[in-house]
Order: C-alpha cells, then structure tokens, then sequence
C-alpha cells in the first residue's frame, strides 16, 4: 500500500483551528467507507435505506484479481464480508465467483502469512467462512490448518456477554438478535453499525428499536449508503489531539474546544474512546493528561488500578492484549501525578518504574516500538519516546535512567535512517500521518545538523504533500482505517512543534478538502 503523491492544495495558515473543529463538529473522525463494515450491512440488514448503494458500492469497490481491500493478507477480512454479502444479496455472479477466489487463494497463504493483524481474526475469520459455506450450501471454503473454531463456539454460546464483545456483535449469531443483555447508547451498540444491524435482526425492527435505527440511517447516509468502521472515537481522538497539539506549544485556548464535553471524574471513573464503547485504560490515561494540561493538576488515576497486571497495564477488561501504546499513555500520567508529590506517591513511582521496565524491553533491536494498534511502527515509536521523556519522578535507579536514556536516542537513531529521500517516513511508503508522527518524535528544538535537516525535510513534504491525502489506512479495527481528521491534526501539531526556521511559527496547514 503505497500512497500517491496528493494533489489537494499546500498547507497554509490555519490547520491547527481547522483540526480542532473538525473533531468537535464530527463525531466520526472523518473515516472513510469500510468494505466490512459496509458488506455486513447488506447481508444483516436488507431492509435499511441505502442497501442498493452499499451493494453498488461492494461491486464497484472490487479489485481486479477478486480482492476487496488490503494490502497483502489484510484483504482476507474484507474480501470474505464482501462475498459473504453479495452472496445474500443475490449480486452480481461473476463478482462473487471472483470474490470466492480470491479469497481461496488467502485462506491457502495464512500458513505463510499469517492472519491479519486486525481485531480478533481468529473469530471473524471462522464465522465468516461459515456464513459463506452456508449462503452456498456446501463447504467451498476451508479454514487453514490450526486455525479452529473453537474460540467463536465459544464466544457464540455464552462469551459475548460482557461491554468489549458488544463492538463485534455481529459475529455473534440469531442469538444476538433482540438480547436484553445488550445496551445501546443513543441507539448505537458497540460504536459499530454493523454490530447495532446484528443487534436489530435481519427484519424491520419495531418503533421500540426506533432510536437504532435512526442511528444507522443517519450514518448511512453521510456516505451515500455505505458506513465506516467505527461509528465514533471522539473523545479519545480529542484528547489524544489535545495533547499533542499542547505538546507541540501551541496556545492552550486554540486547543480548549477539544475539551468541551469530555467525560468529567475520569480518575475515579474511567472512560471509553465515545459513548457506547467499553472503558478501557488508554483513554482513561489520555483524558487525565487532558485535564493535566488544562489545569495543571492531575487527578488520582483511581480507575486505572483494575488494568494492572504486574509487569503491566491492560487495555481493556476482562480481554485484552498488552499494548505499548496503552501503557505509554499511562506512563505519562502517572508520570505528571508524581510531578505532584501527591499521597498516593509510592503506588504511582512503583507503577512507572514497572512500565518503564516493561517499555524497555518490549523495544526492538533497532529502537522502535510495535503496536496491534497501528500497523506503523512510528505510531506506537512516538508515543514511547514521549513518556520516557515525560518529566516526573519515576525512574527511581541510576541504571534505569540509563537504560531509558539509551531506549531513547536508540530510537532517535532510528528515525533520522529511515527518513525517505522526499522527507517522508511511512512503513509501506511516505504518508502525511507517519511523517506527522516523525516530527512529533522529535526533539523540539533539534540537535545536530542531522536532526535539523530531517526537521526540516520533513517540514517540507508536509507543506507540499497537504493535509487532503491519500491517507492509507494504518489504524487497526475490524479491518485497517484511517481516522482523517486526526491525522489532519497530526500535521498541524507536527509543523507547529517545529516552528520556520526562517522566523514565526510554522503555517500549520489548513487541511485540503
């Protein structure tokens, strides 16, 4: 997946206030159209306005060699919700026999590439299958060897009751269809379309399920039918951009529309990323900062402790990976807590001398982070670099502040190699997103010539490139997306970090439409 050069207009003055009110006027982040999300609509709910245009989009959105999306194995979800799909809808034969192909040929290459590294693969993957097999009345398409259905059986039989399971409900079955156990949130469940049509059932729902269904029209309809991956991630990407922004020295009140209608006492709370989501500790830990920097006090990071599993934080309860990014989050704020001497001292200083630890060894050879959350390595990269640089006591050995010192210019080395000759960075091929975080990485007042010149390369791809894209999709869900507005705040925040040297804050980009 290699982005192409943009052609929307140069980034000129005015992004930073751009980014801002995108966030808070749209809750959607600006995500474009998924082809899973879509296609489970089509097949769960045939009666919701739009089906034409979603199965139109299906068909036109098809690739030639009978993929939906991608790149590499990151077709295989897509590609098995599009034929899946357009085999309930009765659609074009020779799309689909394509489509079935297609997806033969990765389901044959899992052994070699391994599944997708995209949300649960391991359950969606086999239902998918299934509900394929089953639309065709025979068993066309074979699981790979050692991947077993086991974990959908049992998620199917009684594990999909409890908050996270709601966001892939649809995988669940009839079973899902009406459950009391399921609680929607102004109508949406799980932050997902396709989850809240699962939810509804496959027939025109009676005026109880009003609110639902006025909530898949509405988001049908701002794409003309088809629907993203996530319905909302707003409060997490309004105080994930706060921060940056904040970190970057922009003036405090430009950013304070971010935090207009956050959730409020979310050190003893906790918070999902929007309304309907489960809570989870990264953006309880980036709302915290949030409050830190809007008031310079930051509050007992109470509703943390129940991630705490020793060595590190979870995400999410009762399921979840560890993730980097989540527990550089909450690095941070324990971090700034400390910065405080408050009473609760020596659980905070034990808990980030543990994660610290846990950060340091989870680095790669070469200096950078990974993350399940984003499939660039700079994502998860900078958000490590911007906690161990988070002032604050923590570090309580001499050895460990070398440790961290060394974790640190290790991935500083890294960065400044893998510049591209443009002045890009980018995993797959020079992105606005990933040079964005580059530049956030970065010392904000460079040091040496090398750091200067990459600065200033990277300065210059984002002014030419602009903010209007392509924006690959990096970000991990269902299956890959691209939160735009976000990463249009990104650029802000990056150029207004690195200020024109030639005088004056750098123009941080009005992002091209």
């Amino acid at each position: 997946m290699t982005a192409t050069r943009a052609t929307g207009p140069r980034l000129s003055g005015g992004a930073v206030a751009r980014a801002v009110a995108d966030l808070v006027s749209d809750p959607t982040g600006g995500l474009p159209a998924s082809v899973y999300e879509t296609a489970r609509l089509v097949a769960l709910a045939p009666w919701l306005v739009g089906h034409a245009e979603r199965v139109d989009f299906l068909l036109r959105d098809q690739a030639p060699d009978g993929t939906w999306a991608g790149p590499g194995p990151f077709a295989l979800v897509p590609t098995l919700s599009a034929v899946e799909a357009l085999l309930a809808a009765e659609a074009d034969r020779g799309a689909v026999d394509r489509g079935l192909a297609a997806a033969e040929r990765l389901l044959a290459d899992v052994p070699g590439t391994g599944l997708p590294a995209t949300l649960i693969p391991g359950m969606i993957v086999p239902a998918l299958v299934l509900d394929v097999n089953a639309r065709l009345g025979h068993d066309r398409l074979r699981l790979p060897d050692g991947l077993s259905p086991d974990a959908l059986v049992a998620l199917r039989d009684d594990g999909w009751r409890n908050p996270v399971s709601a966001f892939y409900l649809e995988i669940v079955g009839p079973r899902a269809v009406g459950s009391p156990h399921v609680r929607p949130v102004d109508g949406v469940v799980g932050c997902s379309a396709a989850a809240t049509a699962a939810w509804l059932g496959p027939e025109p729902p009676g005026q109880e399920r009003a609110e639902s269904v006025r909530f898949l029209e509405r988001t049908q309809a701002g794409l003309g039918g088809p629907v993203p991956g996530l319905t909302s991630m707003t409060w997490f990407e309004r105080g994930l951009l706060h921060s940056a922004l904040i970190d970057s020295g922009v003036d405090p009140a430009e950013a304070a529309p971010l935090l207009t209608g956050l959730p409020l006492d979310v050190g003893e709370r906790g918070a999902p990323a929007a309304p309907g989501f489960a809570h989870d500790s990264e953006t309880a830990a980036i709302l915290l900062l949030a409050e830190s920097d809007a008031t310079g006090s930051t509050p007992a990071p109470d509703s943390l402790w129940e991630y705490d599993r020793g060595t590190h934080f979870l995400t999410t309860v009762p399921v979840g990976a560890p993730s980097v990014i989540t527990n550089a989050r909450i690095l941070r704020a324990l971090r700034r807590r400390l910065a405080q001497n408050p009473p609760d001292a020596a659980r905070c200083a034990d808990a980030a001398d543990r994660i610290t630890d846990w950060l340091l060894a989870e680095q790669n050879a070469d200096g950078h982070w990974t993350d399940r959350w984003h499939q660039s390595p700079l994502y998860a990269t900078q958000a490590c670099l911007q906690a161990l640089a988070e002032p604050g006591r923590a570090a309580t050995s001499r050895t460990r502040d070398a440790d961290v010192a060394e974790a640190r210019a290790a991935a500083l080395r890294l960065l400044l190699s893998t510049q591209r000759p443009d002045g890009s960075w980018g995993v797959w091929g020079g992105t606005v997103e990933e040079t964005a975080l580059a530049l956030l990485a970065l010392p904000r007042a460079p040091r040496g010539a090398e750091q200067v010149r990459a600065v200033a390369e990277g300065r210059a791809f984002l002014l030419d490139r602009g903010a209007g894209g392509p924006h690959p999709a990096l970000w991990t869900g269902k299956d890959l997306y691209a939160p735009v507005n976000l990463i249009r705040g990104f650029a802000a925040a990056a150029l207004a970090r690195h200020p024109d040297p030639d005088g004056g804050r750098a123009p941080a980009g009005e992002p091209g439409r």
